[in-house]
């Protein structure tokens, strides 16, 4: 008799996560255990391999998964509440949504640099300033500086000295990386989008040095802003 349920053609992919995800969740697949070929699990569930494909690297991205290159896909040791965090499931789901992402983005960071400029100590604006600097080296490199920007905007979440914050920038952060990797490299193809890019994260920075929550509540908008008006163009 199968574990699996019978799918239903809305979503299917995110049907997929979910039955695995509560299969972890009531000890039916357990750390260490073999899942099925993709093209096993297709046939199980009557859907395509690219819906299992797709399935799989939604979980992968929350870490319930891990794939051992010539052995198989295998299910992970986890902690019972990044299973169950629906947060992460719902955003994993909808990477395809760049704008919607963005958006929640800026409703959190906005705030998140304000609360850095009034709450930030010197380790915080050392960290800030230290992920500002491997950006400006990565630019003038010629690359594109992306882990640096994710350092940056990780280093204010938790300059707010908040933990939901740092929680929810960590599950938004790795997912908008994934969901826009070719808008990323699209948007620093455009002449002086590298530099104004940095320029604008070195607003943000000197707002939260300076303390001036409002000027920082501002900054982090128009950057975000700009992104989003950037991306809209190109995608």
């Amino acid at each position: 008799m199968s574990i699996f349920k019978p799918i239903k053609n809305k979503r299917i992919y995110q049907q997929i996560v979910e039955q695995i995800r509560e299969l972890i969740v009531d000890g039916t697949l357990s750390p260490g255990d073999k899942l099925m070929s993709e093209r096993a699990m297709a046939e199980e569930l009557n859907v395509s391999r690219a819906s299992i494909r797709e399935a799989f690297s939604v979980l992968e991205m929350l870490g319930l998964i891990e794939s051992r290159p010539g052995e198989g896909t295998f299910i992970k040791e986890v902690k019972e509440e990044k299973v169950l965090e629906p947060l992460a499931l719902i955003l994993a789901s909808d990477t395809d949504n760049i704008f919607e992402l963005i958006e929640t983005r800026k409703i959190l960071e906005v705030e998140s640099a304000s609360l850095a400029a009034k709450r930030a100590n010197e380790d915080d604006i050392e960290n800030i300033k230290k992920a500002l600097d491997e950006m400006k080296d990565a630019i003038s490199e010629g690359r594109l500086g992306d882990q640096a920007d994710v350092k940056f905007h990780f280093a204010i979440a938790k300059a707010t000295h908040n933990q939901m914050f740092v929680r929810i920038m960590n599950t938004i952060s790795d997912l908008l990386i994934q969901a826009i990797g070719e808008a990323r490299k699209k948007l620093f193809e455009v002449e002086n989008n590298n530099e104004t890019l940095y320029e604008q994260h070195q607003q943000i920075h000197e707002s939260i040095v300076s303390k001036n929550p409002q000027q920082a509540r501002e900054s982090m908008y128009y950057h975000l802003e700009t992104t989003r008006k950037e991306l809209k163009k190109l995608v």
